[in-house]
């Protein structure tokens, strides 16, 4: 599996062909959650387990359907989730484009732990959404110029407890996903990734 890591925000240590190798950040002084079940310390390097998977309708690092992009009908893939790990309370998923990792496209946590699919263009109840790139809360279809293929990495996070999002919502409501993905990071102990590449006609 390819891991990639978020430039611009303190994300899951990542270190393969797309990743920076950076670690996990270190507790905060006022994080009092103990974090006993995680196989890694959280100031070390990530690593995945090999059973944990996450799939969708795609060939593992080959073009996904346009049907999932800005050319198709612009919703979200359906997702199968596998082997998730023991200690697994909730889940968040993540997708960005990985040669702007910047651009984070669909960022949610707070999926109930145990799930095993999500379906096309669905959002499971009590998830939270973050504002994706494009300024809006949920999935951005990819949408590379006419043309171009582009590579896309996205991530299932197994958490050790429910990412508290009180403190992240703005005044009109939304929830930033820079500072969501920093209160991803900090329950995360274990990652499923998966990679498909778009290519614009």
């Amino acid at each position: 599996m390819v891991f990639a890591s978020t430039a611009m925000l303190s994300l899951v240590a990542l270190t393969g062909c797309s990743r920076d190798g950076r670690t996990l950040a270190p507790a905060l002084p006022e994080q009092t959650e103990s974090i006993a079940i995680a196989p890694v310390d959280t100031a070390a390097s990530l690593e995945p387990s090999e059973n944990f998977a996450v799939s969708g309708p795609w060939t593992e690092g080959a073009d996904i359907d346009l049907t999932y992009t800005c050319y198709g009908r612009s919703v979200s893939p359906p997702l199968q989730i596998t082997g998730q790990p023991a200690g697994t309370v909730s889940l968040a998923v993540l997708l960005h484009d990985v040669e702007t990792p910047e651009r984070l496209l669909w960022t949610m946590a707070n999926l109930s732990g145990g799930t095993v699919a999500i379906g096309e263009g669905a959002t499971p109840p009590d998830v939270v959404v973050a504002t994706n790139s494009e300024g809006n809360a949920g999935y951005a279809a990819p949408c590379p110029a006419g043309g171009e293929r582009r590579q896309y990495l996205l991530t299932v996070f197994a958490l050790d407890n429910p990412v508290e999002t009180g403190a992240l919502i703005s005044a009109d409501g939304t929830i930033d996903a820079e500072a969501l993905l920093t209160k991803i990071e900090m329950g995360t102990f274990d990652l499923a990734e998966s990679t498909f590449y778009v290519q614009a006609p």
